[in-house]
This record gives structure tokens, sequence and C-alpha cells, in this order.
């Protein structure tokens, strides 16, 4: 099964794996690293030492950034608890799930975060990370989020409409 030919795909640039990910959920590019330094100004005025991105001016943004981003988009994000287990995900109501995974890259050896994205589209669910060369048809999306929980270190972040009751995405008991 190959991704349909509308389906947009942002690949990796510098650090700017937070820009790409929100890029791939709205399916559109909405934002830049302009954009996502405004958001981080907002929330914090230093622009050499903002604890919301890479004081460089390479990307690395943080979770928050996320968080206001797709908010601007009238998306959340809802934390997964791991200790919950996947199965008790309702990935029907999502929109996407968020992986932030350990990431080292080769000409350093700096040891960060990667983030990326799994979109619903039409119940077919597409890997989005921006250092795959095209989208990837993710055929079982629990094995595939299970695979990610239970590496010990990997964040899992869902994302749905704003109207979508948090109580409803993730069974509590």
């Amino acid at each position: 099964m190959t991704s349909p030919p509308n389906l947009y795909h942002e690949k990796q640039k510098l650090q700017y794996c937070l820009i790409h990910t929100v890029n791939n959920i709205l399916q559109k590019k909405e934002f830049d690293a302009t954009k996502m330094d405004e958001i981080c100004y907002g929330m914090n005025e230093s622009k050499w030492f903002n604890p919301h991105r890479s004081w460089i001016g390479t990307g690395n943004y943080d979770v928050n950034i996320l968080m206001a981003a797709l908010q601007k988009h009238n998306l959340k994000v809802v934390w997964f608890d791991k200790r919950l287990g996947v199965e008790k995900i309702k990935f029907e109501k999502l929109r996407a799930t968020v992986f932030n995974i350990p990431s080292r890259t080769l000409l350093t050896l700096y040891r960060g975060r990667h983030w990326f994205a799994v979109v619903q589209k039409n119940g077919i669910f597409y890997n989005l990370d921006s250092k795959l060369s095209k989208p990837t048809v993710i055929e079982e999306i629990s094995n595939f989020t299970k695979s990610h929980v239970d590496s010990g270190d990997s964040e899992v972040m869902l994302v749905v409409e704003q109207d979508v009751d948090e109580d409803t995405v993730v069974e509590q008991n």
C-alpha cells in the first residue's frame, strides 16, 4: 500500500523536527522557525537562552511549543500515561500520535530527542517522520506505539480536536 499523492510530508532540516511534526499533523506548511520562535518568546522573552528552544537557533523546540502551536489550530495534546498500556488508547479518536524519541547524530556525539508524528487519514495511519524519505503506512498502530512505549525512553502524546473530552481518549479502567 502506498501513500496517497496528497499527503503532506516535510523532510528533516537542522533540529526542526518539531516544526516538521506540527506541519505534518496540519497537512500543510503552516509553521517555520520564525513563527515557532515567536511562540517561544511569548512564553519567555529571552532570545539567547530561551528554555523552549536551542540557544543557537537551530530548533530543538520543547513540548510547550508543540502544544501552543497545535492549540492555534483547535487541536490539543493529551499526554499518554505509559503505565496504562497502549491497548487503552482509542486510536479512532486521534488526529495524530506524536512520538518523542532519543536521537543521536553521527556528525556529533550530541544526544538529543527527535519528534515525529503518525497521522490518521481516512482510517489509515501514516508515519510522517521527517527522517523518512516518504510516508509509510502503519498496518498496526497499536503494535507500532507499543514498540516505542516498551523501549522505555520514548514519550507518546495523543493529538485530538479541541472539543474531544480527554477522558474519552484513553480508557481509564
